[in-house]
Formats: C-alpha cells, sequence, structure tokens
C-alpha cells in the first residue's frame, strides 16, 4: 500500500512540478505583454496631447505672434477666463514634456531594466487605464522568450523548494512519531 501511494504521490508532484512551471512561464510572460499595451496607450496619449498643441499653435500663428506669447498674453489677460485657459495649456507643455521623456526612456530601455525604468518614469492613470483594458497573451519577441524562460524557472525552482522544504519537514515528523 505504501508503494502505490508514493506511485500517485510522484505521479501528482510530477503534474505539479509541469503546471507550475507552466503557469510561471506563462504569468512572467505578462510582464513584456503589458509593458507593449502601457507603451502603446502612452504613444496614443502623447500624440493626442501633441495634437492638442498644435491648435493652439495655430490660433497662435493665426493671430500673428509666437505660440510663447499665445501663451504668455493667456496667463497674464485681466480675465480669470484666459488665465485659466492659459494655465490649461502650460500644463498640457508640460504634460508633453513627460510624457515625451517617459515614451523615449521606455523605448530606450532594455529588456532587464524596462521595469525599473517603467516604475520610475509611469503615468500611473494611464498605467490603470492599461490594466483595465489588458489583453493577456504569450508575446513571441526575444523578450517575451527571455520573460517565459525565467517565469519556467522561477516556477519550477519555486515548487521545488517548496517540495523539499515540505519533504523535510515530513522526515521530521516521522521520525519523532
Amino acid at each position: 500500500m505504501q508503494k502505490i501511494f508514493e506511485k500517485i504521490s510522484a505521479f501528482f508532484s510530477g503534474i505539479a512540478d509541469r503546471l507550475i512551471s507552466i503557469l510561471g512561464a506563462v504569468g512572467m510572460a505578462q510582464f513584456p505583454q503589458f509593458f507593449s499595451q502601457y507603451l502603446q496607450r502612452l504613444g496614443g496619449h502623447l500624440q493626442e496631447i501633441r495634437r492638442a498643441i498644435n491648435k493652439y499653435e495655430q490660433a497662435a500663428e493665426s493671430l500673428g505672434i509666437s505660440f510663447e506669447d499665445y501663451i504668455r498674453q493667456h496667463l497674464t489677460a485681466e480675465e480669470r477666463v484666459f488665465q485659466t485657459s492659459g494655465e490649461v495649456i502650460a500644463g498640457l507643455l508640460n504634460r508633453l514634456e513627460n510624457i515625451e521623456n517617459s515614451f523615449y526612456q521606455l523605448q530606450q530601455a532594455g529588456p532587464f531594466t524596462r521595469w525599473i525604468i517603467f516604475f520610475q518614469e509611469a503615468d500611473w492613470e494611464i498605467a490603470r487605464q492599461t490594466l483595465t483594458f489588458y489583453t493577456p497573451g504569450i508575446p513571441t519577441s526575444m523578450e517575451g522568450i527571455i520573460y517565459a524562460f525565467t517565469g519556467l524557472l522561477l516556477g519550477w525552482g519555486l515548487f521545488s523548494l517548496f517540495k523539499t522544504a515540505f519533504n523535510t519537514l515530513d522526515n521530521k515528523i516521522r521520525k519523532k512519531g
């Protein structure tokens, strides 16, 4: 009876080992997948901000003044309505600079530094939107393969560690009993 139990245990241990390794691989492969979707969303925001600023630049040009003068006149206007529109334009320029910098930094980052830079540069509202509409997948890029392989090793390693700890504890209990 003991041998049957050991064979059944070994069978399920082998299945669990492979299942956890596969889940680790698929789970880790989601990092580059999420990053790709975040970068696309960030690029969309960047394009939309550029479009809005372009409209303001065209308005300044149509008035025969520089864009900087256009903003300055809004900010220094006596009417609060114009002052707030100047603040909005200045805020858009600041956001454009931040998103451009973040987009550039993330595009230049390597697969192993990308997440460090992501946490330093992330726009958390865009990250939340990305997560809300996130579509899981398995990226077939070299980065995706590296993350998947890392996840496979991590899953297998954690399972092996857990299994070793459990067996050690079981052996200690049996020796006392």
